[in-house]
């Protein structure tokens, strides 16, 4: 299997970067957001600590490709989300609300899709996204994602990869 490449650039302001666990600290803030954790974890009354974000790391990093999105501003790279290639799940948290909207998530999913064909991937599966998170619903389908399964909370969704 190809190794993870350090950087994957998606245009001259956005790039995928692998994290070391030194930087896994910078992800501190986002799931210090209410509203990341609602739309991500579906929870309103609890935010991570830096243990449980390093457990979720861990298990991401050992399951799949796990990448931090940088954008570049003032010719500096900010890490604003992170994002995981993994065939079973496709995680992605733009955690700085500044730059909801922006279709930085959809260009991301784009690349990785690439790069999932790239690595002989045949299927990508979303589990599990709640039904209030319509904009993660929208992002999926707008990247050729079909909803496959549904139930009381959530929709499930997968791509097949030609």
């Amino acid at each position: 299997m190809q190794q993870q490449p350090e950087f994957i650039e998606i245009n001259s302001a956005l790039r995928l970067r692998t994290p070391k666990k030194s930087d896994w600290d910078l992800a501190y803030p986002w799931y210090q957001n209410p509203n990341v954790m609602y739309l991500s974890e579906g929870v309103t009354n609890k935010t991570y600590e830096l243990e449980q974000i390093y457990n979720m790391y861990e298990f991401l990093s050992t399951r799949g490709e796990l990448y931090f999105i940088e954008v570049k501003e003032n010719e500096n790279w900010y890490a604003i989300g992170d994002v995981t290639l993994w065939e079973e799940n496709l995680p992605i948290a733009i955690g700085d609300e500044e730059y909801w909207g922006q279709g930085i998530g959809k260009a991301v999913i784009k690349t990785l899709l690439k790069r999932a064909k790239s690595l002989g991937m045949t299927k990508i599966s979303v589990p599990a996204i709640y039904h209030y998170n319509i904009g993660s619903q929208r992002l999926f389908e707008s990247c050729g994602f079909k909803k496959v399964g549904e139930n009381a909370t959530e929709k499930s969704y997968e791509k097949i990869i030609k």
